[in-house]
């Protein structure tokens, strides 16, 4: 099966692009390219300097007229692959991806031909299931912290690494579902598998409030579209760099509106407009 790697990044981590990069361009499952989008202009960076980063060998940089903020990573990919038989990637630029990462989507594309494919996502808030329209679709089974052996594991590890070894303080994934279903709204950081034939024009038209959410902006352009968010059963959601702080949009404060706010003006549009999520 044919794929790519995409993502963005922002000039505050361009020196600490290395680590995530290496492990895209060592996945079990080589990608046919791994393209980093840098915009010629930020929005939130107006004084960037113009100075791109290195990349390792391997890694593509394409440029874009338009910022389209976090939904950088994709929709130039969207442009650049229509009308191609290719399922798009796309991800974080401060998560570790294990090698074997990327196989486990393509495995299940061949499921779910017509989904968007993610590890972690979850549901719109203030829409009771029991009274949703699509209420007959088969949710995910999350895998309980309490009898999650392997989660103890991986924390222990990570307490000697804070506590004792003194290293910076990072986000710690575990396997997060036993059993694969249908969400709302995916989550980017653990890696989306697209095709760009989900997505229509409008896609591009994002208003200035919903700009900064891409995961729920994206999500309802495809659903819209017919194409449903499908969690990948027991896959390791990824632990981030420390990297992750830097400049994180999810603490930022954009067009007035934090990020949850931002969220559930996009999830309102979406519900009011198209009828999902209801």
């Amino acid at each position: 099966m044919r794929y790519v790697i995409t993502l963005s990044t922002i000039p505050s981590r361009f020196s600490s692009l290395g680590p995530t990069l290496r492990r895209l361009l060592r996945q079990s499952v080589k990608p046919e390219k791994v393209i980093l989008y840098i915009p010629y202009a930020y929005r939130r960076f107006p004084d960037w300097d113009g100075v791109l980063p290195d990349v390792p060998e391997g890694v593509e940089i394409h440029r874009t007229d338009e910022d389209y903020g976090p939904a950088t990573k994709i929709l130039p990919a969207i442009k650049e692959f229509r009308g191609q038989d290719i399922d798009i990637l796309f991800c974080d630029d401060d998560m570790v991806y294990r090698r074997t990462w990327a196989a486990g989507f393509l495995r299940e594309r061949r499921h779910k031909p017509h989904a968007c494919l993610a590890v972690c996502g979850h549901d719109v808030l203030g829409s009771p299931w029991d009274d949703r329209v699509d209420k007959s679709l088969r949710r995910p089974v999350r895998t309980w912290r309490v009898t999650d052996l392997e989660n103890y594991a991986r924390m222990g590890v990570y307490w000697v690494k804070t506590r004792v070894l003194k290293q910076p303080t990072t986000h710690i994934g575990r396997r997060v579902h036993i059993f694969g279903g249908y969400r709302d709204i995916f989550e980017g950081h653990a890696g989306v598998m697209v095709r760009a034939s989900f997505f229509s024009e409008d896609a591009f038209e994002i208003p200035d409030i919903m700009w900064s959410v891409d995961d729920c902006w994206l999500s309802g352009q495809a659903m819209k579209n017919g194409h449903p968010v499908w969690v990948v059963p027991r896959q390791i959601e990824p632990s981030s760099f420390a990297l992750y702080k830097t400049d994180a949009l999810h603490e930022a404060v954009l067009d007035g509106a934090d990020r949850d706010q931002a969220d559930r003006h996009t999830e309102a549009y979406f519900q009011e407009t198209y009828g999902l999520w209801k």
